[in-house]
């Protein structure tokens, strides 16, 4: 754990409650302060919290604190979070601006309680057999404890392979879980409850009236927020919309000659440095251009394994994690990044696809005709099209995000296990809850609001944020997302489909919101998609055989030769599940 927090670390045991809390320190607020190491108590000393990520309004609630009576002794966020809860106790958790995880201890009844914040930007990994109770930032810091017996979940296997990535709660190992974004966890009496604080269904939707200027000024706002910090700031730039939006407000809000803009070009067509390096020098902000080809990703392949902690199907974590390891050789501590947008905006052309198949067909055709329908084609359709076609047999979700596996391949890749985990727990049931969710906050709700919400409980945390933050506190680099600040997700949320993409134009209002900051030469780009060359990096940094003698295939849970089945059978999908597969594969060898 030391690379999350070089800069401090702390342990405190409470033998009267089997209790042992440790915390490494990543240093940004209140650096030079050794007081606000962790673990941080209170002045009565019963209270005990270890706290990792950062609150952007830590000092408007420490005044409503001062005003309340409560005392201080550092200037750190830290002692802000620990007193926010004594005085507001679970409640203050939603007043938490910002991204964290974290436990507090009581130290005379043993009692903690655990907290992750709304989003899920930073992660919060549990466990509770046998009377032991682990929690961690990281997954591997559980499996290296001694107690923790270590066996793959083979619905968390299936349901990595349909999807590359679990679930909320599920990983990959049994019996280890994910605090839901959003949710605070308790442990008194040997038993754990979980309670939701949070959700980005909006109450009430916005004013109409002035909705460009309003988001324009909530973007603004989110940023500024972002930028809270007593270190230098670092962002990435690819040229696109996001984050050239962040790079401008952030040279506005703060001095530019302080920024470090980071950049990865793949050496292809659709690089985008050019823009980002023109972009960079009109703000006056340093900029540096990685450059990754296929054999640094060779070279590098296994220590990337190491820092990625679980297996991902999404090959861009190794750009993020050289980026971070850039900023960390330049002495910054602070990476500002532009996911978020086009989830919550529709900035994606492959959702305006689905949105106009869903709103002139999908949804005006009965459910029985689509069943019917189905039934008769999707013996003849492969890939995401016959996937669509099952979908509309069984009566299941038309929209899921970008799969490694259709369900043809999946059949082609799991062994006999596999298969049994896959109809007892078919990994669709975790998209149907989350829906059935969606439909009770949200009756009615449109179908870019249900993309949304799906993304933010599933891929984009899952996913992207888990990127952001296994591959920067490998390199003890904060990652920030000021495009996915709670308010903001909500707004967007609460904003009908009708005015954030009007004509299927994605992200029209956003567009609408920030052309007015951007130079003419980033506007008139076309979207490039941050896409590196998959199949070339497949092949020659994972040359997964799904041999007899893996964890994968001995366990069942994978056929054997089910990697040279895939590359025979071939297809536009064929890179994407091959990269998942030997991900997962060398994982498993690596940490099991």
């Amino acid at each position: 754990m030391g690379h999350r927090g070089p800069d401090g670390e702390g342990v405190a045991e409470v033998p009267e409650h089997d209790l042992v809390l440790e915390h490494v320190r990543l240093a940004v607020i209140d650096p030079a302060n050794r007081e606000a190491d962790q673990p941080f108590s209170d002045p009565s000393g019963r209270w005990t919290m270890v706290y990792n990520g950062e609150v952007f309004n830590f000092r408007e609630l420490r005044g409503e604190l001062e005003r309340a009576g409560v005392r201080f002794t550092t200037e750190s966020d830290t002692e802000v979070v620990l007193q926010a809860f004594l005085n507001w106790g679970p409640d203050a958790f939603s007043r938490l601006r910002g991204m964290f995880a974290l436990v507090v201890a009581d130290l005379v009844t043993g009692e903690l309680v655990a907290a992750r914040d709304q989003v899920g930007v930073k992660p919060l990994y549990w466990s509770f057999r046998g009377g032991l109770f682990l929690a961690a930032s990281e997954l591997r810091t559980i499996t290296g404890h001694p107690g923790q017996a270590n066996a793959l979940d083979h619905p968390g296997v299936v349901e990595y392979l349909a999807f590359g990535h679990n679930g909320e709660e599920r990983t990959f190992l049994e019996g280890v879980h994910k605090l839901r974004p959003g949710t605070w966890l308790r442990l008194a009496e040997g038993r754990v409850e979980t309670h939701e604080y949070w959700d980005v269904v909006p109450a009430d939707a916005p004013d109409k009236t002035h909705l460009v200027e309003d988001l324009s000024d909530r973007i603004e706002d989110s940023v500024r927020a972002a930028l809270v910090s007593d270190v230098p700031v670092s962002m990435m730039l690819s040229g696109g919309f996001d984050s050239s939006t962040i790079a401008v407000l952030a040279s506005r809000l703060v001095d530019p000659a302080g920024l470090t803009a980071y950049s990865v070009s793949f050496g292809l067509p659709s690089d985008e440095s050019d823009a980002a390096a023109r972009l960079a020098r009109t703000l006056g902000i340093r900029h540096r251009v990685i450059t990754l080809g296929t054999e640094d990703i060779t070279s590098g392949m296994g220590a990337w394994l190491d820092q990625m902690d679980a297996p991902s199907a999404n090959p861009t974590w190794i750009a993020v994690s050289h980026i971070a390891r850039a900023v960390h050789e330049d002495g910054g501590k602070v990476l500002l990044s532009g996911d978020g947008g086009d989830e919550l905006f529709g900035g994606y052309d492959r959702w305006m696809t689905y949105l106009r198949f869903h709103d002139r067909v999908w949804a005006p055709t009965p459910r029985i005709v689509r069943r019917a329908g189905g039934t008769m084609i999707s013996p003849i359709l492969r890939g995401l099209a016959g996937d669509m076609a099952r979908r509309a047999r069984d009566g299941g979700e038309l929209f899921v995000e970008s799969r490694p596996f259709h369900d043809d391949d999946l059949r082609l890749t799991l062994g006999p296990a596999g298969k049994r985990a896959a109809h007892a727990h078919p990994p669709e049931r975790s998209i149907a809850e989350i829906r059935a969710r969606f439909d009770s906050r949200l009756p009615g709700g449109d179908y870019l609001a249900w993309m949304s919400y799906l993304s933010l409980k599933a891929g984009l945390v899952e996913d992207f944020l888990a990127r952001l933050d296994k591959m920067g506190m490998a390199h003890s680099v904060e990652g920030r997302v000021p495009l996915l600040d709670a308010g903001l997700a909500r707004w967007a949320l609460a904003t009908p489909q009708s005015l954030k993409v009007p004509g299927f134009r994605n992200k029209a209002l956003f567009r609408e919101a920030v052309e007015p900051l951007l130079p003419a030469f980033i506007t008139s780009r076309p979207k490039q998609g941050f896409c590196p060359p998959v199949a070339a990096w497949a092949t020659a940094a994972l040359p997964v055989t799904s041999a007899p003698g893996t964890a994968l295939v001995d366990s069942g849970l994978v056929m054997a030769g089910a990697a040279d089945a895939l590359r025979a059978k071939g297809g536009d999908n064929a890179s994407f599940a091959l990269w998942t597969l030997g991900t997962l594969d060398a994982w498993c060898e690596r940490h099991l």
